[in-house]
């Protein structure tokens, strides 16, 4: 899954505009990934290990943030019943419930409710368009 972030800025002063609307956009983005990161459930690692976003430098004004793997997007929206192959899930379930014949019962689970959504990148988008983008407006562009 990703998220694409562009500014484009028609103002007078547009270099100067341009500038510091671009370092708000490079701070809320990597809070963005920040909060995702802490949002991303983990089991082992991996998804939250892969949130990033590029290009990796600020300056642009085009940024997209991805999770890295083929799965983020079944864990942020969870997935309705389906029967998932049964050798991942033994794994999960030693790992997790110390033991692996309790693959069978989940995987009748998943089979007959689906999985819940564990929303990791809407909770960190949310959060900084209510509250952190303000906040590196106030501190780029020097208001209170």
């Amino acid at each position: 899954m990703n998220i694409k972030f562009k500014t484009e800025i028609k103002l007078p002063k547009k270099d100067l505009i341009e500038e510091r609307t671009n370092k708000v956009l490079w701070k809320s983005v990597n809070k963005v990934v920040e909060l995702a990161k802490g949002y991303a459930p983990v089991d082992t690692g991996l998804l939250r290990n892969s949130i990033t976003f590029y290009p990796i430098w600020p300056g642009s004004a085009e940024y997209l943030i991805t999770d890295g793997v083929d799965y983020g997007i079944h864990v942020e929206y969870g997935t309705s019943p389906h029967s998932p192959p049964i050798g991942p899930l033994k794994l999960w379930s030693r790992r997790v419930l110390g033991d692996e014949k309790a693959a069978y019962a989940v995987r009748a689970g998943i089979a007959k409710y689906g999985t819940p959504a564990q929303p990791f990148f809407r909770p960190s988008l949310a959060q900084v368009k209510a509250y952190w983008i303000k906040a590196f407006f106030g501190q780029v562009f020097g208001q209170a």
